[in-house]
């Protein structure tokens, strides 16, 4: 059932996205289905696992989670937004755009693959795909979880109590904020199971489902977060083995495969606004129209990569336009919004969690990790890397992992954090606004906690 249409999803899954959500205690994205008779077969279930696979290409995760963790960062900045929070990594905790898509938009994917692990795991089916459904459903649900405990847990310490609040049920009563050990634990399981159940990867196809591959792939990544870089670099390096490869072309990856493409683990079409002449999808519309772009920074860094082909500023922002040519990855806004996917996993970041890892375990091989660094920049067009030791290695994975994913997700102020929890890098040195450790991860929305009645703990410093 996995033909089911973008189409058909979208109108399951419209009573989920009726409103926007106010407080994440109390969600109820069902109000359009009726919870007794909506899964009563596999048929069902698949069409619910549809709407729930929706949250993937809708704007809180595929939009706007990837811009303003962007901003937080150091690639992009945006334009006429010089007191943005974000920007100056100080939000607080009534911000809108924190409950309503960064901390809201994850526990929506969390609810309503929790309704399908539930209802699906009531059917007296034996049919082989009812596992399958909800190990996808799991993954999802990992997914979501580890979202939230990056983004607002204390993800580098597992003796913390500030970890999230799980949600294993929908509707699930108000709980206190789990351990960050316990969060992990949670998050793990999950992702187990997914390993365990989920469809095998397949090449030549949409990659837009969860598979064993890239349950593998995000528990990796998973790992390397929790510092268990032994048990990071053994999976990375098992996902690394194929069936998914490196492409060949890193334009033709963005402007022609896209969510074809073998390298891509997980990747969905973002959403569209039919109402809006202007743009064909959401994405395209921030970069192009938006005023997002890329910091003086990350442009000059890009200018020393082959890279920079496929990576442009907006036509507002022009900054030698007819050598940074290409759509895909973002959009020009020249040659129309083509830049119609957001990749969730894509092998490439496979390859830089086994070098991290592999440099950062006990007794790690640095020239394995060299090794895989190098397989990387090299595939991209760029002449070989030579490191001196553990300290400068980790430095050019750092770098590497800017030039290959900066702007795409986030994922460069994810590894500032992880990086200056690690000790390798002070924070004010690497962003004036960073003098409170506190602001490396984000307040719990005010509207969350007043709701809990405080049963729900804020993070320290908000």
């Amino acid at each position: 059932m996995k033909s089911i249409s973008i189409a058909l999803s979208c109108l399951l899954f419209m009573g989920l996205q009726a409103c926007k959500l106010t407080d994440v205690t109390d969600l109820k994205p069902e109000n359009k289905l009726d919870e007794s008779t909506v899964v009563v077969d596999i048929p069902s279930a698949e069409k619910l696992l549809a709407g729930t696979y929706y949250s993937l290409r809708d704007e809180p995760l595929a939009n706007q989670t990837p811009m303003y963790v962007g901003l937080m960062g150091l690639n992009v900045t945006a334009s006429g937004t010089s007191n943005n929070p974000y920007l100056t990594n100080n939000v607080p905790p009534n911000n809108s755009s924190l409950n309503g898509y960064l901390y809201g938009g994850p526990y929506q994917l969390i609810q309503t693959a929790n309704f399908v692990i539930l209802k699906t795991g009531a059917l007296t089916s034996t049919d082989p795909r009812k596992a399958q459904i909800i190990a996808e459903a799991k993954f999802l649900r990992a997914m979501g979880h580890f979202y939230i405990l990056r983004l607002f847990g204390q993800f580098w310490d597992p003796a913390s109590s500030y970890g999230i609040e799980i949600k294993n049920i929908p509707n699930s009563p108000v709980a206190a904020r789990a351990s960050v050990k316990a969060s992990y634990e949670f998050i793990l399981a999950d992702l187990e199971a997914a390993i365990r159940d989920c469809p095998e990867y397949k090449t030549g196809v949409m990659k837009g489902y969860a598979t064993k591959l890239a349950a593998k792939a995000l528990k990796a990544r998973v790992l390397l977060y929790e510092k268990d870089y032994a048990a990071a670099a053994v999976l990375a390096k098992e996902v690394m083995s194929g069936p998914a490869v490196l492409s060949g072309d890193f334009v033709n990856l963005f402007t022609k495969e896209k969510y074809n493409s073998d390298e891509v683990l997980l990747a969905s079409i973002t959403f569209a606004n039919n109402n809006n002449i202007y743009y064909e999808n959401g994405k395209s519309y921030y970069w192009t129209y938006g005023g997002f772009k890329f910091t003086d920074r990350y442009a000059e860094l890009l200018r020393q990569d082959t890279r920079k082909s496929i990576i442009v500023r907006t036509p507002r922002d022009p900054v030698d336009l007819l050598k940074w040519r290409g759509n895909g990855k973002f959009s020009t806004g020249v040659e129309g919004s083509q830049n119609d996917t957001e990749y969730y996993l894509r092998l490439a970041e496979v390859y830089l969690i086994y070098a991290e890892a592999e440099a950062r375990r006990p007794g790690g091989n640095l020239e394995d990790a060299l090794k895989a660094l190098n397989t990387l920049h090299m595939k991209r067009g760029n002449s070989e890397l030579i490191a001196s030791g553990q300290k400068e290695l980790l430095s050019l994975i750092r770098k590497e992992k800017e030039l290959e994913l900066g702007a795409e997700s986030g994922e460069d102020w994810y590894d500032i954090v992880r990086y200056i929890k690690s000790g390798d890098l002070q924070g004010s040195a690497v962003k004036q606004s960073l003098t409170d450790e506190n602001k490396l991860i984000l307040p719990i929305p005010q509207v969350s906690v007043d709701a809990s009645n405080h049963l729900i703990k804020q993070n320290p410093g908000y």
